[in-house]
């Protein structure tokens, strides 16, 4: 079998492009059909971390490899090793039937390499025209394996791509799940990322907002400055952290802001000098669950009122006229709430709630 080099270099890009871009796969294995003279060419793509598989199949040869009989016999193959049908089973599993040639069960005429290291493996299998191509070190099988540790390393690609792509899905959804406003923006203030928190923030343009360039800024006369001054420390090689308080045109209570360098992304372009932003909105601060008080310290449910009255700052004497109790029962749940939470003081107890309520959103 002869090949053309330019064929087998173009044949070799497309193969690492399909690491890259799954929707390629197809075209690769027809060309590799087409190259081998194939009849049929099965291209098994395994998922190790989720069992799954899809099949890619190019040729027009009748019937199918029995992909179930190979898929239980392909992982003794070393990874990256090649075989013929007739030396990947023994002669009395040869057909699953003892004593049954392999033909009749689609196998007789293959190529079968094994292209990952991980159960269940990717694997690749090519249906021959006959029997005389696959005698010996024949130059179907000699090119072959030239061509699979290309495969391997496109599959290793695709492999690492998917646990990328999971990796990130993970981290948006977790992100997601923040009260908080998250920003990452770069170093002239250029927004890159928003949480959904941040995006309602920003979306209200009351005390920050997005521009028509893309740029987050300071809604305030004298604020924008002062933020940009602040991402510029940050992003600059002071690499400094800074906090700024926005004011709103609502009169709402201001914009907390921590602008901060964000380390650990690639150094160079303009993520090397991007900033990290968490935006507290005061106005809708966390209350921590009623269950969370109980689940956490135990508290009873009139226990529960009080120690919320007090994250609120009612005061006790209108925490025991909401219980419809008198002070001194009042003051007797306080105390019972201080010893189940291990505080002394009422600033210390309200420091604690809101440390749960962050923590149990």
């Amino acid at each position: 079998m002869a090949i053309a080099l330019q064929r087998f270099s173009t044949l070799i890009a497309a193969i690492y492009t399909a690491g890259d871009d799954p929707d390629r796969w197809e075209a690769v294995v027809a060309e590799i059909t087409d190259t081998f003279g194939a009849v049929r060419t099965q291209l098994v793509l395994a998922e190790a971390a989720t069992g799954e598989t899809s099949v890619i199949t190019a040729g027009t040869g009748r019937g199918a490899t029995r992909l179930d009989a190979l898929s239980a016999r392909v992982h003794t193959l070393p990874p990256g090793a090649t075989a013929t049908g007739e030396e990947l089973f023994a002669p009395g599993e040869r057909g699953l039937v003892p004593d049954k040639p392999l033909a009749p069960a689609g196998l007789g005429d293959c190529f079968i390499s094994r292209l990952t290291d991980d159960e269940p493996t990717s694997w690749i299998c090519l249906t021959m025209p006959d029997r005389a191509a696959l005698t010996g070190e024949s130059a179907a099988r000699t090119l072959l394996g030239v061509l699979v540790p290309h495969l391997r390393g496109a599959l290793h690609t695709r492999s690492r791509l998917v646990e990328l792509s999971r990796d990130r899905d993970f981290a948006l959804a977790t992100l997601e799940k923040a009260k908080y406003g998250i920003m990452i923006v770069t170093a002239d203030a250029a927004l890159v990322f928003a949480n959904a928190m941040a995006e309602e923030i920003t979306r209200q343009a009351d005390g920050l907002t997005v521009d028509a360039s893309g740029k987050l800024r300071a809604t305030a006369s004298a604020a924008p400055a002062s933020l940009c001054e602040l991402i510029r420390q940050a992003s600059g090689p002071q690499r400094s952290s800074g906090n700024i308080a926005l004011p709103r045109a609502s009169g709402g209570r201001p914009l907390i802001v921590r602008v901060t360098p964000l380390d650990g992304v690639r150094k160079e372009g303009p993520w090397q000098r991007a900033v990290l932003l968490l935006v507290v909105d005061p106005e809708h601060d966390p209350e921590p669950e009623p269950t969370a008080l109980h689940d956490l310290y135990g508290l009873t449910d009139a226990e529960t009122m009080v120690a919320m009255g007090v994250l609120r700052g009612d005061g006790l004497p209108a925490v025991a006229d909401q219980l419809s109790v008198s002070l001194f029962t009042a003051r007797t749940h306080l105390q019972h709430i201080f010893a189940k939470t291990r505080t002394h003081r009422q600033a210390e107890l309200v420091r604690l709630l809101l440390t749960s309520a962050i923590s149990a959103q």
